[in-house]
């Protein structure tokens, strides 16, 4: 049996990254259904009881330490671990639990991460170190690939795609998504066109009059608006603003859902306008049409592989090019998700090679 230890920005409630670990495990298990996996989380308990998994306290060095001594292999990842822009200080964590396995004599996998922007010197050179010593490193997109390579990591790196890729829409059950949005006054009996808004707070939050000024425009050509936060309760303040500037209707979902229920509530909608990444991840998985608004790379990046310009930042929204991209995408849903499922599809066999490759590296190591 084969034992994993997964290292991430785990139990703190922010969907996207929940949702990489759901995926990570799904996949895992199902190449080795005996498989150990133990979580470094910030909520242990909750993890626990989330995925079925073991979980120690992450911020706890020799509950850390004891995990990873008695591992096969560390997996840090996915997601976008090895940025500086939200704090100077993060990378130093995921780099470090990397070396304190290395100590241990245990091998390290980068496993689909995003990465950076990483801006300071000294992140950067510690980063190029550290990575140019792990066994394997998977990357979600060729940017990342590019970000490394400028610091100067000289070992292979592999672009396969977001873990969250490799789940089928198929899977997806609509009914448990269908409830949610009930309970939150959106009835299976409303004949609006359902818009799924996911954002996040970002500068002062300038943005948010012309976002509000666009979901206005869109309520009144029969879309009903409905605030979905991914970052609880984060996401809940800036959502209640941005309804609160509108002068039509809408809906705040309460939020603080399990992947597999923000997957089937984003099943149940018409269109995602998303300035979160695993928004767009998972309206692309679920077959939904997709309007993104940047404020990080890793958005643009996202939105490349799936044949979709980003043409809106964050820094520079204006309300009427997001109607008319809005309506650009319901007037051309059917030609626009017909081209983005092909790429899905592509993106699903490149987010299992990841696991088939972690898969490689357990076989090597039991044959040591």
């Amino acid at each position: 049996m084969s034992k994993l230890v997964i290292s991430g920005y785990y139990g703190f409630n922010n969907a996207g990254d929940e949702t990489v670990l759901h995926a990570m495990i799904q996949t895992m298990r199902k190449l080795e259904p005996a498989m150990e996996i133990t979580v470094l989380s910030h909520d242990p308990k909750h993890t626990e009881k989330l995925y079925g998994v073991k979980a120690v306290n992450r911020w706890r060095v020799l509950e850390t330490a004891k995990a990873l001594s008695s591992c096969d292999l560390l997996l840090s990842g996915g997601g976008s671990l090895l940025q500086d822009v939200t704090s100077s200080n993060s990378p130093l964590y995921y780099l470090g639990v990397i070396m304190l396995a290395k100590l241990l004599g245990k091998p390290a996998v980068i496993y689909a991460q995003g990465i950076g922007p990483i801006r300071k010197k000294r992140n950067r050179l510690l980063a190029a170190w550290v990575l140019n010593r792990v066994k394997l490193i998977t990357v979600r997109d060729q940017g990342s690939k590019d970000e490394l390579q400028s610091m100067g990591v000289e070992n292979t790196v592999t672009v396969t795609a977001d873990p969250v890729l490799g789940l089928k829409g198929e899977d997806i059950d609509p009914r448990i998504g269908k409830e949610i949005l009930a309970q939150n006054g959106v009835l299976p009996t409303d004949r609006e066109r359902l818009l799924g808004v996911f954002i996040r707070s970002w500068e002062n939050n300038a943005y948010l009059p012309e976002l509000a000024l666009s979901c206005d425009e869109l309520s009144k050509r029969g879309w009903k608006i409905v605030f979905i936060p991914l970052h609880f309760p984060e996401d809940i303040a800036v959502s209640r603003e941005a309804a609160g500037m509108m002068k039509a209707g809408s809906v705040v979902c309460r939020g603080g859902y399990r992947p597999e229920e923000f997957l089937s509530i984003t099943k149940n909608l018409d269109m995602v306008i998303g300035m979160r990444l695993h928004a767009l991840i998972y309206g692309a998985v679920a077959g939904v049409s997709l309007v993104g608004v940047s404020y990080d790379p890793k958005v643009e990046r996202f939105l490349e592989q799936v044949g979709r310009q980003s043409l809106l930042t964050v820094q520079d929204l204006k309300s009427q090019v997001l109607v008319e991209m809005a309506d650009w995408a319901s007037e051309n849903q059917e030609e626009l998700n017909k081209d983005t499922q092909k790429k899905v599809q592509v993106l699903f066999q490149k987010a299992w090679q990841t696991a088939r490759l972690v898969e490689e590296l357990l076989k090597e190591q039991r044959n040591l």
